[in-house]
């Protein structure tokens, strides 16, 4: 050609989008509808945080975390978004936190997170109580010695497993005198186990700026017991330091909520673990952009300048 064409991409991606608003933040079930100028989406999907185990008990765990970019799409369809729910925290004996529920968007799941163990039966027989898995694993109780040689032995709860790709494990929790729950795992790492020192910390969750602002997502709660941290941030529920129930986790940051203290043994909701937070999907609007099979030199300095050039 006389300017010098070449070859170019049969197709880019431009992040210039003629929707007044190209992030779609979702933070209940919803439909959402795409314009007929978008085809490709990033997304960031967590799943439902879960519920704190009570009296000594583990942290929730966080939801799965899962995060994609240049996702096709079908322009001007309906896609379901399901927003998996917080888990219930524990209020009674005998039973861990609920678990989180699954968030969804165009056949991508994340997982909600496993409930954190609880640390005793009525009265004074203390039993094993397991976190559970999830899309982070739930923090396992505290698991003292029985009272009564007809009681099962006493040994350290497990923490319950992580979904890969998605989360961590929880943390375990300490057998008699430590007398604290592990932390519940987090989308970036797993929740500590109980020690002597206190309660199992909250596994890390992840910041990410997808919805236009930096938010902490999918943080563990942290174990109870004589009181420990949850996630490094407040998006994660606190435990208990004394007979009083545990914090929620932030709602829709798909966080694991805190653990109930070890107190008095009873069935008072003292004690008790938190609410695990609400899931989220959030969407950044695309376009694919099909290009002539020549461009000029010109065309391909200012495309590959704006940053529409294809590999």
């Amino acid at each position: 050609m006389a300017n010098g064409g070449i070859i170019g991409p049969d197709a880019v991606i431009s992040n210039s989008i003629a929707s007044p608003s190209p992030v779609k933040n979702f933070t209940s079930g919803s439909v959402y509808s795409s314009p007929s100028t978008v085809s490709v989406v990033d997304y960031l999907i967590v799943g439902g945080g879960a519920g704190g185990g009570a009296i000594a008990g583990g942290g929730g765990a966080a939801g799965g975390y899962v995060t994609g970019t240049n996702h096709l799409i079908t322009a001007g369809c309906n896609y379901s978004i399901g927003i998996g729910g917080g888990g219930t925290g524990r209020v009674q004996f005998n039973g861990g936190g609920g678990n989180g529920g699954i968030s969804s968007f165009d056949g991508i799941t994340a997982t909600g997170g496993g409930g954190g163990g609880t640390g005793g039966n009525v009265p004074y027989n203390w039993l094993r109580a397991n976190g559970q898995p999830g899309g982070s694993g739930g923090g396992a109780a505290f698991n003292g010695p029985c009272s009564s040689p007809s009681q099962p032995t006493g040994g350290d709860g497990l923490g319950g497993g992580g979904t890969c790709g998605q989360g961590n494990p929880g943390g375990n929790g300490g057998g008699a005198p430590t007398q604290h729950g592990g932390g519940g795992g987090g989308a970036n790492a797993a929740g500590s186990n109980g020690a002597p020192g206190g309660g199992g910390a909250g596994g890390a969750g992840i910041n990410n700026s997808i919805s236009g602002s930096c938010v902490h997502y999918a943080a563990g709660g942290g174990g109870g017991g004589a009181g420990a941290a949850g996630g490094p941030t407040a998006t994660a529920g606190q435990p208990t330091p004394s007979s009083s129930n545990a914090s929620n986790a932030t709602a829709n940051s798909g966080s694991g909520a805190g653990a109930g203290s070890f107190g008095p043994n009873s069935g008072s909701p003292a004690n008790g673990g938190g609410n695990g937070g609400p899931g989220r999907v959030v969407l950044v609007e695309k376009t694919l952009l099909i290009a002539p099979g020549v461009w000029s030199l010109q065309d391909q300095y200012v495309n590959r300048k704006l940053g529409n050039w294809g590999t």
